[in-house]
């Protein structure tokens, strides 16, 4: 059955495809997003004069492009482009707007300043942008029984900053946990259940999804083949069309405001999908205080608006 692929197609660029897809709404949010990009993949070369260098490995053209954006955006600096790595020159007033070089005289890199904690989401979207790993296990390791196989980690080469990742994500209740491997310090979240809230905190939202419906789909396969069947194509329409519903929200959004373009219930609704993409329908529509019904009516008249303003589908990318 091809739904039973799906979870061995997503890893990592798919994840950071779906987090460069979204800008930062607030400058907070910027500073807070580069600063982690910036202190997870940093590169420093003093050159003569005293002046500092700045070396950033994006390891992909949309990466390099999406952070020199951001950059151009909140600084308005330009760097130098060298394949896929941004350098920009006497860079010590940059790193100190973005809290990475500590107060006072010389060059000492700090962890994560204190002030970021607040802003855990945007930063640890940066820092998965910068140096963040994904996979999920294929259908092979779950007709196995293999236990694990989700894996999402950080790789770091300091300790302390590996440390202040383990307290930052901790702190939002994702469980990590940090190991060596190869002379780097690793901060890792491995069991199904963490690593979808560590997605849902960078705001991989519709990766949430997809793993969900698959891992629901492949824990159905001990059934008899007839209610294997019809969950199984329960579950694909209904997480489809979650991800089409987020994707339409985000697209409204985007375009020109969800209270622009919605009514109050309407944009309520979105909201409420929005901010929790794998909750039933029946869980939103309590929490909403109206009918299933009712409230499939409203996500319809959401759709037929995201429409309206020219959003189509995506079926390719599922």
């Amino acid at each position: 059955m091809p739904r039973s692929k799906a979870v061995s197609n997503l890893n990592a660029p798919d994840v950071k495809r779906e987090i460069i897809a979204k800008r930062p709404k607030t400058e907070s949010e910027r500073i807070a997003l580069l600063s982690g990009f910036v202190r997870s993949c940093l590169s420093l070369v003093m050159r003569g004069g005293g002046a500092l260098e700045l070396c950033l490995d994006c390891q992909s053209d949309s990466v390099r492009d999406y952070i020199s954006s951001c950059m151009m955006a909140q600084f308005k600096v330009k760097p130098n482009v060298v394949k896929n790595s941004l350098i920009f020159a006497d860079c010590e007033k940059l790193l100190r707007a973005l809290r990475i070089l500590e107060q006072g005289e010389g060059f000492v890199l700090g962890a994560i300043d204190e002030s970021f904690y607040s802003q855990a989401p945007s930063y640890m979207r940066g820092v998965f942008l910068g140096c963040g790993s994904f996979s999920a296990p294929t259908a092979e390791d779950a007709q196995l029984h293999k236990s694990g196989g989700y894996h999402l980690d950080f790789s770091f080469t300091g300790e302390e900053l590996a440390d202040a990742v383990v307290r930052m994500l901790d702190g939002v209740s994702v469980a990590a946990h940090k190991s060596m491997r190869a002379e780097k310090y690793v901060v890792y979240v491995k069991d199904r259940n963490a690593v979808g809230d560590c997605l849902a905190l960078i705001g991989a939202e519709k990766t949430v999804l997809k793993l969900h419906a698959a891992a629901v789909a492949l824990s159905v396969k001990s059934d008899v083949a007839r209610r294997l069947n019809c969950e199984i194509a329960n579950i694909a329409r209904t997480a489809t069309a979650a991800v089409d519903l987020v994707d339409a929200i985000e697209y409204i959004d985007a375009k020109s405001g969800l209270d622009a373009e919605l009514s109050g219930k309407l944009a309520e609704a979105a909201e409420a999908r929005r901010s929790d993409p794998a909750a039933p329908l029946s869980v939103i529509a309590d929490r909403l205080g109206i009918s299933k019904s009712g409230l499939k009516h409203r996500f319809d008249a959401i759709i037929a608006k995201a429409r309206e303003l020219g959003w189509t589908e995506r079926d390719g990318e599922r």
